[in-house]
């Protein structure tokens, strides 16, 4: 089912869109929205990722936004076609394939290999057209279902932008499709859309991203813990210490929808 929506859907609807997109001047919006879409048939139709199910505690988002989520599997970034917002991906190993690389870079998403500078120039242009960001800030799937160390990259974006970090947390993937392996594995998946983080501190200050950072993978941590695919004694113990730190001196700072 995978390769057949893949396979019929590319030509079916991207040449369409792009001759469209060529004579409006739209092809990047109008292949994200596509990408969307492509992204929930999938969720929707392929078995081995049903049933899938996903919840919004956010209680509203004042978008554009950034994104972040739990990396487990390959099969994550295709779960944020259940989201109804215009998204770009932030990434890096996508570039690779033949054809996703073509579509990506027509899409205007962020190919995270070409520097800071690129991904800062890039990132203010999509957010200021409206289009909400996707970032792994762990920068690689995990090969245990563990949650690794995040980078400080979308929380420096997100208070340079001041627009919000949206946690996300993705659970049961990481028996899907495991780093390394070529097959789907049954398995019932959760998508859990948590609150969001307003900008906090000073993009420049690195204790200020540190302690806005942390903010977010607590959040995940806890989410991960509620349904006991957190085991590492050590994370649990790095996020109850998290947890009780003073919170970031700056005030909170209001961000544009």
């Amino acid at each position: 089912m995978f390769a057949i929506i893949t396979v019929l859907g590319i030509p079916l609807v991207l040449l369409p869109v792009l001759l469209l997109g060529a004579i409006t001047g739209s092809t990047g919006r109008r292949l994200r929205h596509l990408i969307r879409f492509y992204g929930w048939l999938l969720v929707r139709v392929v078995p081995f990722m049903a049933p899938v199910t996903l919840e919004d505690r956010t209680g509203g988002v004042t978008l554009p936004a950034i994104f972040i989520a739990n990396h487990c599997s390959s099969v994550d970034p295709y779960l944020f076609g259940m989201i109804p917002y215009e998204m770009a991906f932030v990434t890096s190993w996508p570039f690779n394939i033949p054809i996703y690389n073509r579509i990506m870079r027509l899409a205007h998403y962020i190919d995270s290999t070409l520097g800071w500078e690129n991904l800062q120039k890039q990132s203010e242009e999509l957010l200021l057209q409206g289009c909400s960001l996707i970032i792994w800030p762990e920068g690689h799937r995990s090969r245990d279902g563990q949650l690794t160390r995040f980078r400080n990259g979308a929380f420096r974006l997100a208070c340079r932008n001041k627009v919000p970090i949206v946690p996300v947390c993705i659970l049961g993937t990481h028996k899907i499709m495991k780093p390394g392996s070529r097959l789907l594995t049954p398995s019932r998946i959760r998508v859990v859309i948590l609150p969001p983080i307003a900008p906090q501190g000073d993009p420049d200050n690195s204790e200020d991203i540190k302690s806005y950072k942390n903010l977010a993978r607590v959040a995940i941590i806890e989410e991960l813990q509620r349904h006991g695919l957190l085991f590492d004694q050590n994370i649990c113990q790095q996020a109850a210490a998290l947890q009780s730190r003073p919170p970031i001196s700056t005030s909170l700072q209001s961000h544009h929808g």
